[in-house]
């Protein structure tokens, strides 16, 4: 983790404000969903590349690229539920204040968080 990231986390770990068992209860979410997350992003990233190689072919396969880019959009919208159903069960562990402070977190910041929490 970079230092930018770690100071992001760390900001957003103590604007929570969790306990220990909160944390531990993170974790354990953390652990059952951040595979899944990581599987479609992996998967959307292949997609992405392969549909920045079938663009870059003269000429570019019409058909493929309509093809890659309506996978690409199935699976970003896929991360986005995913990242969406996540916060969601975050929450739900949290404190009502602390799953407001969760709400305003910048995405960056919460991204940080998670990474740090499920290390």
């Amino acid at each position: 983790m970079i230092p930018a990231a770690r100071q992001r986390a760390r900001r957003a770990l103590q604007r929570l404000s969790l306990s220990e068992s909160q944390a531990e209860s993170v974790r354990r979410l953390l652990r059952n969903e951040h595979r899944q997350l990581e599987a479609v992003r992996q998967v959307l990233g292949d997609c992405r590349r392969e549909l920045d190689r079938a663009l870059s072919r003269t000429p570019p396969d019409s058909v493929l690229v309509l093809e890659l880019t309506a996978e690409e959009r199935v699976l970003r919208e896929r991360e986005q539920a995913l990242a969406a159903g996540l916060e969601r069960s975050l929450a739900a562990l949290l404190r009502p204040d602390q799953a407001t402070r969760l709400k305003g977190l910048a995405p960056a910041a919460l991204g940080d968080m998670l990474v740090r929490l499920s290390a």
